[in-house]
């Protein structure tokens, strides 16, 4: 896939097979375990020794790691890099040209003493790299791939090919993020007013389900994101109008928010009784759950179905399990 002539016929449907590969790693892969996969298929047609795939921000003209994956990489490498990324001529130079590969030696006098030494300690001589910078969170994601000193050159066929590539990779970590979503919610028994999203350890968001913004703003009105209000810190929160549950999924957190108050219409006790009737209880169930006689049960009723414009058990159930919109 060179700049100046196109593509073969044999490596164009090698990619073709690759986007489709991609595509369906990000629908049977969890999380955890894309990257890996994904690079693996991806060595099949641009052969590498070891890669780095992340997600950053730049603060100050340095990347400031979101989330990290590393591919035949021992875990010292990021630490190590930490330590000389101020002096990295590779961060200037993909964000120079988001979107278009960028070629290094690291074995380069003219690269600088630490990438040099980097490269020695890692026994890399040359990487591949490219970035794609999310309009919407301002996060980079990047894709870096390394070869061992002695292999053969990268190209500017290989730049070509990541180029097209990384929109792909982008696109299929984002669909497997919300395939996740979509698997958490049927595995959960009490999905009602409840909506998704994924995280990273600085709790930005890479990923939300429609009405996930819409309940931070009724606890944070002013919130704008996508940095998540500071009270989250990535646990469990309560507060006076949501709920938030946080799971870790590799180096990325699943929450889970819902409205403490499910309907608004209703006062705390109608709620409460709404919950147990829309669960399928009977009204004895209900009464005896809720510590109230079952003619008290049935004046709840009467009132949530006048509040609510309902007329059956059905309906009640319905409004509850719903998302937000």
């Amino acid at each position: 896939m060179s700049r100046s002539q196109p593509p073969s016929p044999g490596r164009l449907q090698a990619f073709s097979e690759l986007v489709l590969a991609l595509q369906q790693l990000a629908h049977n892969k969890d999380i955890e375990h894309l990257h890996q996969h994904a690079l693996a298929r991806i060595a099949r047609l641009l052969p590498f020794d070891s890669a780095w795939w992340g997600r950053s921000a730049l603060v100050d003209g340095v990347p400031d790691e979101h989330s990290c994956y590393l591919y035949r990489l021992p875990p010292s490498y990021l630490p190590d890099w930490q330590s000389i990324r101020h002096v990295d001529v590779t961060v200037s130079r993909v964000h120079q040209v988001p979107g278009r590969s960028v070629i290094v030696d690291m074995a380069d006098p003219d690269n600088g003493a630490g990438l040099n030494w980097l490269g020695r300690l890692y026994n890399i001589g040359e990487l591949l790299c490219v970035v794609h910078i999310d309009p919407h969170t301002q996060l980079s994601s990047h894709l870096a791939l390394y070869r061992q000193p002695g292999a053969a050159r990268f190209t500017t066929e290989d730049c070509e090919l990541l180029d097209n590539l990384m929109l792909h990779l982008v696109a299929a970590v984002s669909a497997n993020q919300i395939r996740t979503l979509v698997a958490t919610r049927e595995q959960l028994t009490r999905p009602r007013n409840l909506a998704l999203a994924v995280c990273d350890q600085r709790g930005v968001l890479h990923c939300a389900e429609s009405g996930f913004v819409e309940l931070l703003l009724n606890e944070w009105p002013h919130w704008s994101g996508p940095q998540l209000p500071q009270p989250l810190e990535l646990g469990n929160y309560e507060g006076k109008c949501l709920q938030v549950e946080s799971q870790a999924v590799g180096d990325l957190f699943l929450l889970a928010a819902r409205s403490r108050t499910l309907l608004p219409q209703l006062s705390p006790r109608e709620n409460e009784v709404a919950q147990s009737f829309g669960d399928g209880k009977t009204y004895k169930e209900v009464a005896r759950d809720l510590g109230m006689s079952p003619n008290t049960v049935r004046h709840h009723i009467r009132a949530i179905y006048s509040k609510l414009g309902v007329k059956d058990k059905a309906r009640i159930a319905q409004l509850l399990h719903a998302p937000p919109d």
